[in-house]
């Protein structure tokens, strides 16, 4: 029993480090991927409480760089935010308001040997019109077996536009099969959703494509099999939350809340690349984001299908 134990593992290890060459001659020059976020895997049902995005991405043939990778991405959400207090309705014990987001996000995207530059800009809206709501409300009546949050005095109406911008410098410091490599990463989001910067730090282990074309930064252009994890750490200094704060250019809804400006989120991710196949499971854990609120942790999952 021990013996095929042993013969079994050392098959899988084989199949995971050596058997991607059967598939290195296809390349997937666009994406569509589903991914959902969700705090009630950790059973927890509060402040960022669940989102759901799909994700179209493309190659660019003839880009606007000498020599990047570049692709182009289309970002479809919708994003659900609740107090802890989701049975209340005394509005004085909220520690932040009920919100719900639908938007669009278009991105473009430049990978080079070494580093990689983001550029984003979106638009939404925020309030019932978002329907997250209606939607939380289906999802804990139909599928969960739980009282679905009450939704009282949420964010009223308001439009939203963004840009975010986030430039990448990784080090290889170990090559594959088992690979180390590390990466820093600013970023800087500025309109009437979100202003912050932040600096993240990442630490990869694991079988791993080069920066251009791996699925660490959502690159296509390979499929040569990966699978690594990631760990994360990022500080972030909020100057506006227009989901905690209110539209920046005036709100009067009734449960606005005061901005905590320094948020510490630490991340764990595993990736696995196999034959036009991405799959991807992620936790996040960030400290508390408003005055009175606690700190948070959610669960990631995606899926995505190359072609």
């Amino acid at each position: 029993m021990r013996k095929s134990c042993l013969v079994l593992l050392f098959s899988l290890i084989c199949s995971v480090v050596c058997g991607q060459q059967q598939y290195d001659n296809k390349i997937y020059k666009s994406q569509i991927e589903l991914r959902h976020d969700n705090d009630f895997f950790l059973l927890t049902d509060r402040y960022y409480s669940s989102g759901l995005y799909l994700n179209y991405r493309t190659v660019l043939e003839q880009g606007f760089t000498n020599g990047g990778h570049e692709q182009f991405e289309f970002q479809l959400s919708q994003e659900i935010f609740t107090p802890s207090q989701t049975q209340s309705t005394n509005i004085a014990e909220f520690d932040r308001s009920y919100a719900g987001y639908i938007g669009l996000l278009s991105k473009w995207s430049a990978g080079f040997e070494d580093h990689l530059l983001e550029i984003g800009i979106s638009a939404g809206i925020v309030g019932p019109s978002s329907g997250a709501g209606g939607f939380q409300r289906w999802y804990h009546n139909t599928l969960v077996i739980s009282d679905s949050p009450i939704w009282v005095n949420e964010l009223k109406n308001s439009f939203h536009t963004n840009i975010y911008a986030s430039y990448l410098k990784e080090w290889k410091l170990a090559p594959n099969p088992f690979g180390v490599r590390m990466a820093i990463k600013p970023n800087i989001a500025v309109g009437s959703r979100d202003i912050f910067l932040e600096t993240e730090g990442l630490m990869q282990f694991g079988r791993r494509n080069i920066l251009g074309s791996t699925i660490a930064y959502n690159r296509l252009g390979s499929n040569s099999r990966e699978i690594f994890f990631t760990l994360r750490f990022a500080y972030r200094k909020v100057f506006y939350n227009g989901l905690i704060e209110g539209n920046l250019f005036g709100d009067n809804s009734e449960v606005l809340r005061e901005l905590k400006t320094d948020l510490y989120r630490l991340g764990f991710d595993f990736n696995h690349r196999f034959d036009g196949n991405d799959y991807k499971f992620g936790v996040r854990f960030n400290t508390s984001e408003s005055v009175g609120s606690k700190s948070h942790k959610y669960i990631q999952l995606a899926y995505g299908f190359g072609f």
